[in-house]
């Protein structure tokens, strides 16, 4: 029985997913700074949101590699960290709009 394999799609397919999902956070942080109230808290807190996201790339370019080479040889490639870190960065997105929307 022959494995279905390409060795380079599903990894590609998989990191190219995470930097767009990382890079429209990072913007959405970006945008948070931009449009931040005076408040020094809330600015901060936008720049905490586009710290943690630069940390998810940067993860997500990390472990591109460690992929490729795990997902032949069928060892499990799941990151849970970095699903983690992306929904903490979103919810921590929600609230400074729920903080922004309050000011």
């Amino acid at each position: 029985m022959s494995r279905l394999w390409d060795p380079g799609a599903q990894p590609e397919r998989t990191a190219l997913a995470w930097s767009r999902t990382t890079l429209s956070l990072l913007v959405a942080g970006l945008l948070c700074v931009r449009l931040a109230p005076s408040a020094a808290g809330a600015a901060l807190a936008a720049a905490a949101v586009c710290g943690a996201a630069a940390l998810q790339l940067r993860r997500a370019r990390r472990t591109h590699r460690r992929r490729g080479r795990r997902l032949p040889a069928g060892a499990p490639v799941a990151d849970p960290a970095s699903v983690l870190l992306a929904t903490a960065v979103t919810v921590l997105l929600g609230v400074i709009g729920v903080l922004f929307a309050a000011a």
